[in-house]
């Protein structure tokens, strides 16, 4: 709760920056990703419906998990003065064989021109092929950020950005820029894992949605991962900019 209000007090002073706008999107932590591994969720099925009953209960048990997260975190923003508004992609996006297939980007635009913040949500969809999937919070970043363009992307956590391997293991070293390739591959090589509870990728899939952003964007749109408590998230939030230590910043690697 103290890094969510440390959020919302972010996020107040960028609403009150130059008329600055944003979505806010959060993963689900340890909401949602045991329920969805316990049923194979994000596998769904095909052809083979044997296990449609636990799939179902599955989707739902997910749901009312990640869902109750992003009330705690919508309700602190309110809290803190930000002008909050849930929304979960189920039901208006969808994915075909884990791939978007619609996303209700014009819900979003509505609620931004009426001046408030949407807040998303990695969540459980409809997938056209194999019944339902995971549907990651860097996925929905991704996507909204083909729409939107924004000037900067700010992933917070609870390390002080990317490393070089794994922050537990000695020696470990903070990246504090990282250069991507027009080809979206990263000009260093990074050694990463992910909890056996997560269906999503870990670091590794944030690092890929932030490669995509930076190169559809065509270095357009900056990517900044630093900690949420930290001495950068301020930095990269409201002005675009992080000290050394302070974080990572990916951007386009110069021609």
């Amino acid at each position: 709760m103290d890094a969510l209000a440390r959020a919302a007090a972010l996020l107040r002073q960028l609403c009150q920056a130059r008329g600055a706008r944003c979505i806010v999107v959060h993963g689900a932590g340890s909401f949602g990703h045991f329920q969805a591994k316990a049923h194979g969720v994000d596998a769904g099925f095909v052809g083979d419906t044997a296990g449609t009953e636990s799939l179902r209960k599955g989707l739902c048990l997910t749901r009312l998990s990640v869902t109750k997260l992003n009330h705690l975190v919508t309700e602190e923003l309110v809290k803190g003065g930000v002008p909050a508004v849930g929304m979960s992609p189920f039901g208006s996006w969808m994915t075909a064989g884990r791939t978007v297939s619609r996303a209700n980007i014009t819900a979003l635009r509505d609620c931004l021109r009426a001046g408030y913040i949407p807040v998303l949500h990695g969540d459980c969809v409809l997938d056209s092929e194999q019944h339902c999937t995971i549907l990651s919070g860097d996925t929905v970043i991704e996507v909204l950020c083909q729409e939107f363009t924004p000037q900067r992307v700010v992933f917070l956590t609870d390390v002080d950005g990317i490393y070089d391997r794994p922050p537990d293991i000695p020696g470990a070293k903070l990246l504090d820029s990282i250069d991507i390739q027009p080809d979206g591959s990263l000009a260093c090589a990074i050694q990463s894992n992910s909890l056996p509870h997560d269906t999503t990728g870990g670091i590794a899939r944030k690092l890929g949605a932030a490669a995509a952003i930076i190169t559809q964007s065509r270095g357009a749109t900056t990517v900044f991962i630093c900690r949420l408590e930290g001495p950068g998230a301020e930095g990269a939030c409201l002005r675009g900019l992080i000290g050394l230590a302070e974080g990572t910043q990916l951007s386009l690697a110069a021609p």
